[in-house]
């Protein structure tokens, strides 16, 4: 059974998914007497938390950053999925009223504020250990939203938790500035924060500010344009390098890579995840409403029917490109697991050639009755529904009583992210060596051969990211590090322009706020 505390209950309050919890409406008077109640102090901090869902929404954040990437596509299936909004972030042609990017520039500043709505109350409250303690957790979530703010938009208006009049203007913060915020929150708030199993599983932990800090370390040159020194090691590759040594070495609590890749992926993921690698779970269960991103559903053919899964359920959607695709050697276990073949038909991982029921009989499409042959190609524009590599990494519970979402936990950070930031940080400096070690570690743990000295490249650490991370939101900030976002590929012929590197600010948010300034390349707002 999926390890749930009396905090995941809280959750609920920040939802807007189906239960049985019955709305009590307050008046101004107890309104105020709740939030003034220390013993309430989990009512605020519960919306802040629910946030962390957007981070993998399909109609928000993970959406426009994965479907802007060669990983994910949602390619025009006739009169299925036939939005220009799907079809042009895949090809960078994205403008201001991008729907998808609309939401995803909405979504990290509802969390943003829902954080300073929560600190302004708790900020008000007796400081006890466990209000403080709770304070540090939203911080870092308000930073998590800079983060994201920052990564996809360059920019954001800012308010501090204590500015609550909202008839003045905010600060309008660039890219420079973001960080250099960011930096100074993470840096006040590390040393305070609990470790592993100090807090309950799902919490927010040391480990996981550690982990931010040397993303933002990691990813420094592009975000305020000054390169690390490459040669001397005290440049920001020795910032990222230093807090993934804390990390591995267990200084922020006992993390332990996982010996079995699939486990962190099943449905029922949430035990395994913590007594493995897990550091930033965003947790999912059904049970109490609470379900996930509908993984099967949007990528499974209609008649790839199995379980409590039918066939009405399943949406020919989304598949990966032939550039990803490529970048695979097919024995890799990390491509392909048939753990639960015989009860889905289907196996995990990478999905091509013929389909086959659970039976073992070989499927044919809803329209036409041909052979439902999942081939490498498929077309943007005009896609039949047997076309495009389909991919199932979050795996389905197939006596789920809940077939419309998934109940596994999203692996946002893993311990497997801080030893390849540490590889590519090693590597960038000069130190080949050390960045052999990391990356091998984590290669023979998988059960892949270890590089030679003379093999490793920085086009070799960006493949072991994908194979390790592929749909779990990484990939856009990856290629844009390594100087891959804008080259051409398949289904997308041109290079980009360098200014598409950055989202455009949504046409609504200028309407809102006729002080936001357009980023650069974008028409600009009239």
């Amino acid at each position: 059974m999926k390890k749930i505390n009396i905090f995941l209950a809280f959750l609920l309050l920040g939802t807007t998914a189906c239960t049985d919890l019955k709305e009590e409406v307050l008046d101004e008077v107890n309104g105020s007497a709740i939030v003034a109640d220390s013993t309430n102090v989990e009512m605020l901090v519960a919306p802040t938390y629910a946030f962390l869902r957007d981070l993998q929404s399909r109609g928000a954040g993970w959406l426009a950053q994965e479907t802007c990437t060669d990983e994910v596509v949602f390619p025009t299936r006739g009169a299925n999925w036939n939005s220009a909004d799907y079809r042009t972030i895949f090809t960078h042609d994205y403008t201001a009223s991008n729907s998808y990017i609309k939401n995803t520039w909405n979504s990290y500043l509802i969390g943003f504020a829902r954080c300073n709505v929560a600190l302004f109350y708790m900020q008000k409250l007796p400081q006890t250990d466990k209000v403080k303690q709770y304070i540090t957790e939203v911080r870092f979530i308000r930073t998590l939203t800079m983060y994201q703010l920052n990564d996809c938009f360059g920019q954001m208006p800012f308010r501090e938790s204590s500015d609550y009049d909202y008839a003045k203007k905010p600060q309008y913060m660039n890219r420079a500035q973001i960080v250099e915020r960011m930096v100074s929150e993470l840096n006040e708030i590390i040393p305070t924060m609990k470790v592993k199993g100090a807090v309950p599983y799902g919490r927010v932990t040391k480990a996981a500010a550690q982990l931010l800090l040397a993303k933002i370390y990691l990813n420094y040159q592009v975000y305020t344009g000054t390169a690390p020194a490459f040669t001397d090691g005290t440049g920001k590759w020795a910032e990222t390098i230093g807090l993934c040594d804390d990390i591995i070495a267990g200084k922020s609590g006992s993390y332990a890579l996982a010996d079995d890749f699939w486990k962190l992926y099943l449905s029922d993921n949430a035990t395994y995840s913590d007594q493995t690698e897990t550091i930033l779970p965003i947790i999912y269960d059904s049970k109490i409403g609470i379900g996930g991103i509908p993984w099967v559903n949007m990528t499974l053919d209609y008649n790839q029917a199995f379980g409590t899964y039918l066939t009405s359920n399943l949406w020919a959607g989304c598949c990966t490109t032939p550039t990803f695709f490529n970048t695979w050697t097919q024995t890799d276990p990390r491509f392909s697991d048939n753990r639960l073949k015989s009860s889905t038909g289907f196996n995990l991982g990478f999905l091509i050639g013929q389909q086959y029921s659970p039976a073992g009989i070989a499927l044919k499409t809803k329209d036409g009755g041909r052979p439902l042959i999942f081939t490498a190609d498929f077309s943007n524009s005009n896609s039949l529904e047997e076309q495009g590599i389909r991919v199932v990494k979050y795996a389905p519970n197939p006596t789920t009583a809940y077939p419309g979402a998934s109940e596994n936990d999203f692996q946002y950070y893993r311990l497997t992210d801080a030893y390849l930031m540490r590889a590519e940080a090693k590597f960038r400096n000069n130190d080949v060596n050390g960045a052999l070690t990391d990356i091998n570690t984590i290669r023979v743990k998988r059960g892949v051969a270890a590089y030679a000295l003379s093999e490793l490249t920085l086009d070799k650490i960006l493949n072991e990211r994908g194979y390790e991370f592929y749909w779990d939101n990484c990939r856009r900030n990856d290629l844009i590090r390594f100087n891959k976002y804008c080259d051409a590929r398949y289904e997308k012929t041109t290079v980009t322009p360098a200014y598409k590197i950055l989202f455009p600010i949504p046409l609504t948010a200028y309407d809102a706020d006729r002080n936001m300034v357009q980023n650069p390349g974008y028409p600009v707002f009239h």
